[in-house]
């Protein structure tokens, strides 16, 4: 992927100001939940609405993807504020695998901190198990070399593992190596993942996992994952490695959301080695990710949804 594409994936990721109003209280619909390839990044808006939730119940997703601001978390940039009826959602739908994207991800967080934070929402939320330490840090990090990023990663394992070991409760937490920006000028395909192998496998052989994001084209549904190395690929069939991320890349030439990106996204997900498949995204605060929403500015479902939700695993 090209800079300019890898920026926007970025910009695409980065939750803006939200000025929803808030969400009343509202019956939280049973349901059993599809298998975890069957996912879905939860927007970053504050609150979801209720086409938001309209679009969970249609989805049923068997995995879900938020933000760390959503539960309560601090949010210095006041990006993302707590959501206590999507908390109410969570504690229903606790058969659903709920993975924690920790936020903010300018740059890194002191590791102890961040420590701090994961075993404090686990004891919040003892039924979410799976943390994402942080998201694309190689365009998302000033300054940022793949042996900053691997130490860091590093660090941030052995504090949480530290609590892991002492800390009533805390055992079943588990961490995702965070995931990198394919093609970004650091070149984590040719390069980062071989530079930092030892921080991976730190993960991998502890039973932790791997997050990954993948982009495609139109028609053209290519699995980013067959590039990276040759040591990785062996592993990815038999340790968590999460999709946290996908969809086709934002260039112009892809288009808008239609019925033919369903059913990319149901073709990737029967080919990709990742136990977990989450689209980006569910919905979006203001329409700022209109191209890639779910749900769009005005509340109306998109028909990829649809294909997902009644073709997808």
């Amino acid at each position: 992927m090209c800079v300019v594409v890898a920026a926007t994936l970025s910009f695409a990721c980065t939750p803006r100001i939200a000025t929803n109003p808030p969400t009343p209280s509202m019956p939280i619909a049973p349901w059993t939940p599809r298998p975890q390839l069957r996912g879905i990044d939860l927007s970053p808006k504050t609150p979801l609405g209720l086409a938001d939730y309209a679009a969970l119940d249609l989805l049923q997703p068997g995995a879900v993807v938020l933000f760390s601001a959503q539960l309560g978390d601090g949010d210095p940039l006041r990006w993302i504020g707590t959501d206590p009826q999507l908390q109410r959602w969570l504690e229903a739908h606790q058969d659903v695998t709920q993975l924690v994207r920790m936020w903010p991800v300018r740059g890194p967080d002191e590791p102890r901190r961040l420590a701090q934070r994961i075993v404090q929402l686990h004891a919040r939320f003892p039924w979410i198990h799976w943390f994402q330490i942080a998201n694309e840090p190689d365009i998302e990090w000033s300054h940022a070399d793949w042996q900053s990023i691997g130490r860091w990663s590093e660090a941030v394992w052995w504090h949480v593992e530290r609590y892991r070991r002492t800390h009533p409760g805390a055992a079943d937490i588990r961490l995702l190596f965070p995931p990198l920006a394919q093609g970004s000028p650091l070149d984590p395909e040719g390069i980062g993942f071989d530079a930092m192998r030892q921080s991976i496998e730190l993960y991998l052989d502890h039973g932790d996992g791997l997050a990954g994001h993948e982009y495609w084209d139109r028609a053209n549904v290519y699995l980013v994952e067959d590039r990276w190395p040759s040591w990785l690929q062996t592993r990815l069939h038999s340790v968590p490695f999460f999709v946290t991320e996908c969809g086709r890349r934002p260039n112009a030439d892809n288009g808008w959301p239609d019925e033919a990106l369903g059913h990319e996204l149901v073709a990737f997900a029967q080919r990709t080695r990742a136990k977990m498949v989450a689209p980006f995204v569910l919905s979006s605060p203001g329409g700022s990710f209109d191209q890639y929403d779910f749900v769009d500015r005005d509340g109306y479902l998109r028909p990829h949804l649809f294909v997902w939700g009644a073709w997808g695993p």
